[in-house]
């Protein structure tokens, strides 16, 4: 074998180990970091599953939507069939809008997915304003155009392009209903406005029937792992 492709192979062979220690190196620190994400949910959702009385005066501030979200999560698990009946309307409000969102969480979800969806059903009246509750009025009037669209279809309905629901959203479809969400929801600050709705009504969070082995790990601020 010639000098010179001698030196090719070698440059090519010990590229192909760099690559792999290199991807190896990165695969374990991934996995670290979502063991980490794993853990520090897990004690999150310890602490929060349950809030006691002025417990959201002591929680950081970007825990608080998080904090009345795993509150909301632990009704719907101990009452699936009734927990939005047992939901006061803050508690709504909040829940409806991670819904809302979480039924994008795939690489090709369509808001439309939100109004077939049975699990769904009793937000999809009040889909719209929830964001007008919380201060973000474009979400709710896409929200309703998108509701009113909803129906259109559902019921083969003449489209109106003068259907007052509909607004500036007379010609979109549901991927353009979809893109333009996505897009509020990265630009209208959503989490801030969520946070300080949380503080306003702080009071309709609080739980007054707390099982006693949540109140003394409650006690304990300083579980969760930095």
């Amino acid at each position: 074998m010639p000098f010179t492709h001698m030196i090719v192979w070698i440059f090519f062979i010990g590229a192909i180990i760099f690559l792999y220690l290199f991807t190896t190196k990165r695969m374990r620190q991934i996995k670290k970091e979502k063991r980490k994400a794993a853990l520090i949910y897990q004690e999150k959702k310890q602490k929060y599953t349950y809030l006691k009385e002025g417990s959201l005066d002591e929680c950081p501030r970007e825990d608080v939507s998080a904090a009345v979200l795993f509150h909301c999560m632990r009704k719907e698990e101990e009452d699936f069939d009734n927990y939005f009946d047992n939901m006061n309307e803050s508690e709504r409000i909040i829940y409806g809008i991670y819904l809302i969102s979480n039924s994008l969480d795939s690489a090709h979800a369509s808001l439309h997915s939100f109004f077939l969806s049975p699990a769904y059903e009793k937000f999809v009246p009040i889909c719209a304003e929830i964001f007008e509750k919380v201060g973000a009025y474009d979400i709710y009037d896409l929200m309703r155009a998108a509701r009113r669209f909803a129906e259109i279809i559902e019921k083969d309905l003449e489209d109106d392009e003068n259907d007052p629901e509909m607004g500036d959203y007379a010609r979109y479809n549901f991927s353009d209903f979809t893109n333009e969400y996505l897009t509020l929801i990265s630009t209208t600050n959503l989490n801030e406005k969520l946070t300080d709705f949380v503080l306003e009504h702080k009071d309709d969070f609080y739980d007054y029937d707390i099982p006693e082995e949540y109140l003394e790990s409650g006690d304990d601020d300083e579980g969760i792992s930095e």
